[in-house]
């Protein structure tokens, strides 16, 4: 072994005892303490055998952010601890603002859900473009066989359809996570107002949330903070650095898919907003997160920007965030729990290979054992 890569090894070791948190002592006799400090020690396992450099985790419980940490280091010469205000790239987190920012726009009545999509105006270029680029967002078959309806170029669309990623063959039919299509969201909004998508966010997430050091994208104005703290990426790499590499950066634009830079720390107060009726009231948070029905009458595996199913009689709704070879992440609520577990890497260690046509967060090693320890019948 090199003299780099024992280097780097002893870097992983350290990176995954110099900032573990102690859990803290409630007091209220339900072992949370104990089952903090078992999760504690399954994250730090969990980063060693995913190879995630940096990894930050945090766990809300009942309006109270109860576990965050900082593991590893943001790059490989051990030079900057990961804490929990490290920022990453969120990825397709994002859709979850787009989803609440939409709906409180419907609300207000500045746009209408059953409004076509489709008048966009690069909308017919673009759509021939899927259509004939081979990629399954396109059309073909998933791996399982399932054919994948290409997206119709000649049909209108409702925003609602694509929120829901119901727009592969006749829109409306069937759920198909697309996030090439969802990602024009945004495109659309700018076209049909007066204002800036990063502007409606504000107004409709990042300000009633008092998310002060998020940022919507990296040209957001005043939010450099996001920018300081941000792990850069790496990918694996088994020929370089005991099996990870420095990777370029992704596209850190915001549109309505993806570009949201955040901690685990304003994810957590986030989900914590979304709960206490700061950003939705409760009733439209509620249909948020209620999935339309598929063809044959069981409820669709995905709602508006957050996928939503039902693990052992307990109501889960999350997102997961790819940038591949660069970032992962996860944001997996039990509203009616009261739990919730958010977790960003600077690899794409925490991807899980989740279905374009399922909801199966319990897939996840790291959901499996959160949801083992917290959200369990106990």
């Amino acid at each position: 072994m090199t003299v780099q890569k024992t280097l780097f090894s002893l870097i992983f070791l350290l990176g995954s005892t110099l900032s573990a948190a102690q859990a803290p002592d409630d007091g209220n006799g339900d072992g949370l303490d104990e089952r903090l400090v078992e999760f504690g020690e399954f994250v730090r396992e969990f980063r060693r055998e995913k190879k995630i450099l940096s990894l930050s985790v945090a766990v809300v419980k009942n309006g109270e952010i109860v576990f965050a940490e900082g593991i590893g280091w943001q790059d490989h010469d051990a030079e900057e601890p990961t804490t929990a205000r490290t920022s990453y790239l969120v990825a397709s987190i994002s859709k979850t603002f787009a989803a609440a920012t939409l709906l409180a726009m419907d609300a207000d009545g500045h746009i209408d859900l059953d409004d076509d999509f489709t008048t966009l105006s690069d909308w017919s270029g673009r759509c021939e473009w899927l259509a004939g680029s081979g990629i399954i967002f396109g059309g073909g078959a998933l791996d399982d066989g399932t054919v994948v309806e290409p997206v119709r170029c000649d049909v209108p669309i409702s925003l609602r359809e694509v929120l829901q990623h119901r727009v592969q063959g006749e829109p409306g039919s069937s759920f198909l996570y697309n996030p090439v299509v969802f990602g024009r969201l945004s495109n659309w909004v700018e076209e049909n107002t007066e204002q800036s998508y990063r502007d409606w966010m504000y107004r409709y997430v990042i300000d009633p949330g008092g998310l002060d050091s998020l940022a919507a994208g990296w040209r957001d104005p005043g939010k450099g903070i996001a920018l300081t703290q941000l792990a850069p990426p790496f990918r694996f790499d088994p020929d370089d650095n005991d099996g990870i590499a420095p990777s370029p950066l992704p596209n850190p634009e915001l549109n309505a898919s993806s570009g949201v830079i955040a901690s685990v720390l304003d994810l957590a107060r986030y989900s914590i907003a979304l709960d206490e009726g700061r950003i939705l009231p409760a009733e439209l948070r509620e249909r948020m997160w209620t999935p339309p029905e598929d063809s044959d009458g069981s409820p669709a595996p995905y709602a508006y920007g957050w996928y939503v199913q039902n693990w052992q009689g307990h109501r889960l709704v999350w997102h997961g965030g790819w940038w591949p070879d660069a970032y992962a992440g996860m944001l997996l609520k039990a509203p009616d729990d009261g739990v919730a577990l958010i977790a960003l890497g600077n690899t794409d260690g925490l991807h899980w290979g989740n279905a374009l046509n399922r909801a199966e967060v319990e897939k996840s090693a790291l959901a499996e054992k959160f949801l083992e320890l917290f959200v369990a019948e106990r």
